[in-house]
């Protein structure tokens, strides 16, 4: 062997070793920032959909609040607030947690409500601004509050995949009539508190994110959860969001998981599938709903099945049901709503939906046929009346027919008839920011009615 050929071998040698290292090195780096990783997937995860745009840019800088908040879209002029909804202000601009709060010039609180045709009851109002729920009444009189800003993300799931991002929200609740609530906490898991906002138990950690439902029949509990990692099935290399359901006992103890990827793939609807991202928040789901014994109509000859879930999927636009017993998807509808969220089983058998984009910019409240896909009702804005939120949102149909509509992002809510009059309006009071540009987003508003017991609110 010349010296040349022997300088080359050595040369080689290094290179290879230099390889090794490196890899070696980059597999160390990438354990011990797996944490960082998971929060780019987060910032990526949460600019895709639900939290605001506002978040993309500003949302996590150290001087602005921690919860979610959207651009505001100001409308009309500044109002007086009654002594009670000042009360109520103070007792929530107390709280810690609500930083950079200032009181909102324009319109807050019910700035209009028709008594003779709104449906009557209380609202449970579900805010990023803070962890917890309020209650009011239609003139927007303070009820009651669930609040406890000790129950934290990263304080109650130490193993939280996206630690270090401020998402210490409430993002949805079911009451009972005692006043406990079972609530979802963002990015974490499930919680119940009671009447005083204090701790009854916590579920172990299962990435719980959007939806949850409590059947009042079983007591069980439906979530959605999620999983970021790398899954072979659909990515060999890149992280993705991977979805799944959990069922809980009434007591917070997960008994199920079921992969809603797999689900998918396994079902006739597979080929939606093409549809998905490469990586990242593939289908993005956001909403679960059990379809109860007993909750079809009498003599009911739709596609839809008891027993069953109805998810909605916002990166493929698909609304699908999912028998609880084999596991599979039977029923799916898509391509007249897109990046829709809270498909709603109706009375009747129709299914309404929250289309975000379906049109434009101009969101719709959406009642269609699961059997023929054909649109019975809708709502949508215009432009002397704009209506439209880019992500989250929700409706509500109320027992004499109007129908409640969440624009989530400009913190805004609002009641419907079927002739699509506005019969009751509201806007989050909660803002933030040096020119008050921020917004708390509304997740929700349930509408409870007027005879649900309450005499918990008694001392």
């Amino acid at each position: 062997m010349t010296g040349e050929q022997n300088r080359k071998g050595i040369r080689k040698r290094i290179l290879i070793i230099a390889i090794l290292v490196a890899v070696v090195l980059g597999g160390f780096a990438a354990y011990t920032y797996r944490g960082a990783i998971r929060i780019r997937m987060m910032d990526f995860l949460i600019s895709f959909d639900d939290a605001p745009q506002i978040q993309n840019t500003v949302g996590w800088a150290d001087n602005n609040p921690p919860g979610c908040w959207g651009e505001a879209r100001d409308l009309g002029q500044e109002e007086a607030l009654t002594a009670e909804q000042q009360e109520a202000v103070d007792n929530l601009e107390s709280l810690v947690y609500l930083s950079g709060y200032q009181e909102a010039p324009y319109q807050h609180d019910v700035v209009s409500h028709d008594t003779l045709r709104a449906y009557p009851g209380y609202n449970i109002l579900i805010s990023g601004h803070a962890p917890g729920i309020t209650m009011i009444d239609m003139e927007g009189d303070f009820i009651h509050e669930w609040f406890n800003p000790e129950i934290t993300l990263y304080g109650s799931w130490p193993e939280a995949q996206d630690r270090n991002i401020s998402l210490d929200y409430w993002r949805r609740a079911h009451l009972f009539e005692n006043g406990d609530l079972v609530v979802l906490i963002d990015g974490g898991g499930i919680i119940k508190v009671d009447k005083d906002s204090n701790l009854l138990w916590k579920s172990e950690y299962i990435g719980a994110h959007h939806d949850v439902y409590v059947s009042d029949q079983t007591g069980l509990i439906y979530a959605l959860a999620r999983n970021i990692h790398v899954n072979p099935d659909y990515n060999t290399e890149d992280l993705i969001v991977e979805d799944y359901i959990s069922v809980l006992d009434s007591l917070g103890n997960e008994i199920e998981t079921i992969s809603i990827l797999d689900a998918l793939r396994n079902s006739q609807y597979a080929p939606v599938l093409r549809r998905m991202p490469p990586d990242g928040d593939i289908i993005h789901a956001n909403t679960i709903e059990l379809i109860e014994e007993g909750s079809l109509p009498e003599g009911y000859s739709g596609p839809l099945r008891e027993n069953s879930l109805l998810l909605s999927f916002l990166a493929v636009d698909l609304i699908c049901a999912l028998d609880l017993q084999d596991k599979t998807i039977y029923w799916a509808e898509s391509d007249i709503f897109h990046h829709q969220h809270q498909p709603a089983l109706l009375e009747n058998g129709d299914i309404l939906v929250f289309d975000n984009q379906g049109f434009g910019e101009n969101s719709t409240a959406l009642e269609f046929s699961p059997l023929t896909g054909q649109t019975i009702w809708y709502y949508r804005g215009t432009a002397d009346n704009p209506f439209y939120t880019r992500g989250a949102g929700a409706c509500h149909r109320l027992p004499n027919g109007n129908t409640l509509i969440i624009e989530s992002i400009v913190g805004r809510c609002f009641e419907v008839t079927p002739e699509k009059d506005i019969v009751w309006e509201y806007y989050n009071p909660f803002r933030a920011g040096e020119n008050q540009e921020l917004i708390a987003t509304l997740f929700d508003v349930e509408r409870i009615p007027e005879d649900f017991p309450v005499e918990w609110l008694n001392p």
